[in-house]
């Protein structure tokens, strides 16, 4: 470290006042004292390289006789040229000069009685400066020892600051710190008397530093500071060209793992603002003085003027020494791990100096620190600020990824959204801005509920990034996110990956909500033994999850649909206890709901317990602590039958219709649609239909411009005027008033609803009316408003209704329609539409001639463990069929009989399927045993025709006329074979019979 260089040597005019001897005699110039008066005047001019040239000539022409001739005052000459270049910081010449002007022209001699050598001992302080300036340390303290020696008290006068400043320094050089630090603290603890320089201070704090950073003795400049700290500190208007030396050290400080000390010296920069008020301070005491002494001091306004302009021009220039000390502050507090430290630094340095230079550093670190010590806010607030002062910065990107990751694990979904979303497309694929800014933005549309455009997120960053930080997350997302789709086999079987893939829960924070999510997905499936596995195991390894309260909710929904109701009674009252002790309103409020509806049904056996007093109990807890709880309506609906068993059925009518009111006006409120059922239920136990009519066209509280609501009163009108029509039995007029009814409420709701004001629950319906008519396709806008919702109400009602649509269009439409069946298979939770959607799939793919996917989901229709029964005769009828189109003669044959014999009474199926089976076994015209298969194919055909006379050809037979038609097709060719003489009739068969008896 190079020591800032100042001058250490007296001025020329003090030098020369005191070497008068040497004058020009006779006027000749080549004569050492011409060539010495010369030599002056250069010098007096700061000429130096002049005056040396022409003191070298005067030595070179005269030295060697120089005693005898002139005396020891020719010395001078020596001790003029050594200054001349120590100026030229010529340091080992200016040691050479000064020995000679010491050891060559000594006072003791009778020569030295003109006056003599007047420099010869000040030569030994000269001759150590220039051994300092060249870097001989050892050899410049030598020569200040020896100056202190032999100097004339009287005559060789010195000043002492500066002289005990370059002891310590030479002994700093020297690493003699204890050594240096004596001299330095005479030259501080004096510094008014010996009148210190300021530089000199700088200087020799810089070797102390230097020399500490050297030998790693931290604890000794501690030490000095905590000693000297008053004593070295330098006035401010004086602190403005050293305070960079003071940042530097600091920084050196610092890169050497001294952050003690680094921040120490820090500390000793007086802020500009304080620089530049005591410069002012001082400039006015001046008045229209140039200069004026202040202490040991000279005030010159020149100088301070200067001062005062450029610590204004760097504080308006936002450029000040803070904004230095500020950032280096912020760096070693970061390095020492204190990150909120580092915050604070970056943050002030916003907020006070934001024109400064490195702003667009300053911003990102503050960002980046705001970002790891969890202030969000701040985050956001000066990311942003960043975006748009700095829109093309090298930093962008990392700015987007620090708020990102910020804002998406502090739960800020949304905002992360829009940034995402304006980020994604500028990020080159690969890198990890992109695998980042991807993440965030699936696991934002997945924690906001958009999940089908979550899924394609997750499935892209699963697919690009396997080894991403985020892999474990994004792999849990990926899952769970099909199940909140509703893809429960396929979310089941990613979770199931997930959790092998990733079974360390210190590693996989999301284990216990995998294990959750796959429990769910098992109860959806119907799986419910591996569902309360699941949960048994959560309960077990992760008994303090975050997801335990919901997990009880779930075992108990489990339990009770295992019939179990005391277990599932047990782990709802768990649930809710856990729930209130964490403070966790929604899923209390849940468990509520389920004790309610658990507990108020009403008893099917006669023995059975009544727990309607406990359903009220939970419902009254329910409406006293969680009045605006999602699970309102539920609650509203189940307590229904316990109230009215309690006497407060009343109560509970108007609290479900105040109910109705409050969902009507709360846009996306869910429960509606039950609520109204349940109130249309309990309402016509004391009222007619048409009162129900009047109140709902005119419901209190629900305005006229709320179609929603509106549309939802008219579906549940159109479910009294069903039941109306299914209850007339004979009476037909009472039957045609009720359709009639019910078309002018779906034609109604047609024409006065928008589709986007409808409900998805109305939606279906509406849909499934139109699907019986004759103009089917105009049911499906209805299926597909609902089907484009993020909501997954009624999902698969909407996939089913529009693919039973698709099934009967064009040959493109029904590949269409058997995607639809098969995700209502593998994923509904309702058993009816699985099992229709299986039924409807076959029949279409037999009609696009994929018989041999038709067979097997036949087959896998008629396992009897698969639990599908609602159309096995027909499905049966269609595994004939699909062996018989396969070429399966023999298994056609046998599918045929099947549903002829099981199913005689089914005149639309058995009837061709005897024909069928007829005609197979006619064609393949072999033997089996004594009977030919003519003769079985005739024998099939009249047995049937027998069996069958009296439902088909009798006067009132309930048989339709394609039914008769058929029937009459087995007639004919039953004549038609057996008038083949290989054939025998029935009579034929019975009179051999008889004669063998």
């Amino acid at each position: 470290m190079q020591p800032i260089k100042r001058s250490i040597v007296p001025l020329i005019g003090a030098l020369l006042t005191t070497a008068p001897l040497l004058t020009p005699a006779y006027g000749q110039i080549e004569t050492p004292q011409g060539l010495n008066a010369e030599a002056t005047n250069a010098m007096e001019g700061g000429k130096w390289e002049d005056a040396l040239k022409l003191l070298t000539q005067c030595v070179e022409r005269f030295d060697d006789k120089a005693m005898q001739l002139y005396g020891p005052q020719f010395g001078v000459t020596w001790y003029r040229k050594g200054i001349c270049e120590m100026r030229l910081k010529r340091w080992e010449d200016a040691m050479a000069s000064f020995q000679a002007c010491y050891e060559r022209y000594p006072n003791n001699s009778e020569q030295a009685q003109g006056g003599g050598n007047a420099f010869n001992k000040r030569a030994l302080l000269r001759w150590a400066e220039a051994a300092q300036g060249a870097g001989q340390w050892e050899t410049a303290l030598k020569m200040y020892e020896k100056f202190i020696q032999e100097r004339d008290k009287t005559r060789d006068g010195f000043a002492p600051g500066s002289f005990y400043i370059n002891l310590a320094i030479c002994n700093f050089k020297l690493k003699n710190v204890s050594e240096g630090n004596k001299h330095f603290e005479t030259a501080l603890k004096n510094k008014d008397a010996y009148k210190t320089p300021g530089a000199g201070i700088v200087n020799a704090f810089q070797a102390l530093v230097g020399a500490v950073i050297e030998t790693k003795d931290e604890k000794s400049l501690t030490d000095f500071l905590n000693s000297n700290r008053a004593d070295i500190l330098i006035e401010p208007y004086e602190m403005p060209p050293y305070a960079p030396v003071f940042l530097k050290l600091a920084a050196e400080a610092f890169q050497a793992g001294m952050q003690t000390v680094a921040m120490e010296l820090y500390q000793l920069i007086p802020s500009t603002q304080v620089m530049l008020e005591d410069a002012q301070s001082r400039l006015a005491r001046m008045g229209d003085r140039a200069g004026i002494q202040d202490g040991s001091r000279v005030l010159r306004r020149s100088e301070l003027s200067d001062t005062v302009a450029r610590l204004k021009k760097s504080i308006s220039g936002g450029n000040p020494n803070e904004v230095i000390q500020l950032a280096a502050v912020a760096f070693i507090h970061e390095s020492a791990g204190n990150v909120r430290g580092a915050y604070e630094s970056y943050l002030q340095l916003e907020e006070l100096y934001p024109k400064s230079k490195n702003r667009e550093d300053y911003l990102y670190n503050l960002v980046r620190t705001a970002s790891m010590t969890g202030h969000v806010p701040a985050a956001e607030k000066y990311g942003n600020l960043f975006r748009q002062q700095f829109p093309d910065s090298e930093h962008l990107a990392a700015i987007h990824r620090l708020m990102l990751t910020t804002l998406f694990f502090n739960g800020q979904y949304e905002l992360c959204i829009e940034i995402a979303e304006e980020t994604l497309g500028t990020l080159e694929e690969g890198t990890p801005e992109h695998d980042m800014c991807l993440f965030v933005l699936g696991g934002s549309k997945y924690y906001t509920g958009r999940y089908s455009e979550a899924q394609e997120l997750l499935d892209q960053h699963v697919k690009l990034y396997p080894e991403s930080q985020f892999v474990i997350p994004a792999h849990y997302f990926q899952a769970s996110n099909k199940s909140r789709e509703q893809y429960w086999a396929a979310s089941a079987e990613l979770l199931d990956k997930f959790i092998a893939d990733y079974p360390d829960a210190g590693e996989n924070l999301y284990l216990p909500f995998a294990i959750y999510d796959r429990a769910n997905c098992a109860y959806a499936l119907d799986e419910l033994d591996a569902a309360l596995s699941q949960l048994t195991r959560l309960e077990s390894d992760f008994p303090t999850s975050e997801v335990m309260e919901m997990a009880l909710n779930l075992k108990g929904n489990i339990l009770q649909n295992q019939g179990k109701n005391p277990e599932a009674e047990e782990a709802y009252t768990k649930a809710l206890e856990l729930a209130e002790n964490r403070g966790n309103k929604i899923v209390a409020s849940e468990a509520l709901n389920y004790l309610v509806g658990l507990l108020g049904e009403k008893p099917v056996k006669k023995d059975a317990p009544d727990r309607a007093a406990d359903a009220v109990a939970y419902a009254d807890r329910f409406w006293e602590k969680y009045p605006d709880s999602p699970y309102k309506a539920q609650v509203a609906v189940g307590e229904i039958y316990a109230m009215q068993a309690v006497g407060r059925g009343d109560e509970a009518l108007e609290r479900l219709q105040g109910v109705i009111t409050e969902l009507a006006n709360t846009p996306g409120a869910a429960g509606m649609e039950e609520a109204i059922g349940s109130f249309t239920e309990a309402y016509l136990e004391k009222h007619s239909a048409d009162e129900l009519k009047t109140l709902y066209y005119d419901f209190p509280g629900i305005q006229l411009e709320n179609k929603a609501a509106r549309a939802l009163l008219r579906i549940a009108l159109i479910g009294v005027f069903e039941d109306q029509a299914s209850n007339a039995k004979a009476d037909e007029q009472q039957k045609l008033r009720a359709n009639a009814s019910i078309k002018v409420l779906f034609d109604d709701l047609k024409t006065a609803f928008d589709v986007k004001d409808l409900s998805n629950f109305i939606l279906v319906r509406v849909g499934d009316f139109i699907r019986g008519t004759k103009s089917p396709k105009e049911a499906l806008p209805y299926y597909s408003e609902a089907l484009s919702r993020e909501s997954n109400d009624y999902k698969f009602p909407a996939l089913f209704g529009r693919a039973a649509v698709l099934a009967k269009g064009s040959d493109s439409e029904k590949k269409e329609a058997i995607k639809d069946f098969e995700r209502v298979i593998a994923d509904s939770q309702d058993r009816a539409d699985k099992d229709r959607a299986l039924f409807e799939m076959i029949e279409t793919q037999m009609s696009l001639g994929e018989f041999e996917k038709a067979k097997e989901n036949a087959r896998l229709y008629l396992n009897p463990t698969d639990g599908y029964n609602s159309r096995k005769p027909e499905v049966a009828m269609i595994l004939a069929k699909a062996y018989d189109q396969l070429g399966m003669e023999e298994d056609a044959l046998a599918s045929f009989n099947n549903v002829a014999n099981s199913y005689k009474g089914a005149i639309r199926l058995s009837a061709p399927a005897t024909k069928r089976a007829m005609e197979i076994a006619w064609k393949r015209n072999g033997q089996s045993g004594d009977v030919s298969d003519r003769q079985a194919a005739y024998n099939l055909g009249r047995t049937y025709i027998d069996l069958t006379r009296r439902i088909v050809d009798v006067p009132d037979t309930k048989a339709t006329k394609e039914e008769q038609a058929a029937w009459k097709e087995v007639e004919a060719l039953v004549q038609q074979y057996v008038a083949n003489p290989d054939v025998k009739s029935k009579e034929q068969l019975e009179e051999e019979a008889k004669n063998r008896r």
